[in-house]
């Protein structure tokens, strides 16, 4: 992680995470209170904080991340202005997904006839983004700072973007496999492997496959 940032986004603090032990977790996150710095034409004027929790899977041999937030704020009060959060045992809402902190008042009013509790606060809505498995990753949240918002970048940091984005989805690709074993083992033989059948078939995970 501390790589690819260092690899895409200028004048960042080496190094620019730190790793720390909390119970049964490894956090990786910014160290201190401030925020890493974003520059536009060489000056400063927003921040990013990157925080990942991780600890073993429920079977005890992954390592799973249980908590992520890749955070946009600005300059002037450290305020967020865009937050990808995802959360690994969420009961009520999306395990993954974004906040967007702004005001519109098409979509303040229709919140209010909704009878939503804050109609006028964006960030309240958490906006789903693919669950456990399919939701962003570091690197596109990298790629969103540098071609959306337009932020500096270091020369060359498209390749390192896309190659810690296919490890990422390599990785999402067998633990979805794990997900749904009879599923891959059925795109496998169209595929013209040759794939055994263990005894007993092992289940398909309903939780991950049907959570928001």
């Amino acid at each position: 992680m501390a790589g690819v940032l260092l690899a895409t986004l200028p004048d960042l603090p080496v190094p620019p995470l730190e790793i720390l032990a909390s119970g049964d977790r490894v956090v990786i996150r910014v160290p201190g209170k401030d925020p890493l710095p974003l520059f536009a034409q060489g000056q400063r004027i927003a921040g990013f904080k990157v925080s990942v929790s991780c600890q073993l899977d429920s079977a005890g041999v992954y390592l799973a991340i249980y908590e992520s937030t890749y955070d946009l704020l600005a300059e002037v009060d450290r305020g967020p202005l865009l937050r990808f959060h995802y959360r690994r045992y969420q009961q009520s809402e999306p395990s993954a997904h974004i906040h967007v902190h702004g005001h519109r008042g098409a979509l303040s009013h229709l919140l209010s006839q909704t009878g939503h509790e804050t109609p006028h606060e964006m960030a309240a809505l958490h906006l789903p983004v693919g669950g456990s498995r399919y939701r962003p990753c570091l690197e596109d949240f990298i790629q969103f700072l540098i071609c959306e918002c337009q932020f500096d970048a270091e020369a060359g940091w498209r390749a390192h973007v896309d190659a810690g984005r296919e490890r990422w989805r390599l990785r999402q690709a067998g633990t979805v496999a794990r997900d749904a074993p009879e599923e891959a083992a059925r795109v496998l033989r169209e595929l013209g492997y040759q794939v055994t059948t263990p005894d007993p078939v092992p289940a398909a995970a309903l939780k991950a496959l049907r959570n928001w």
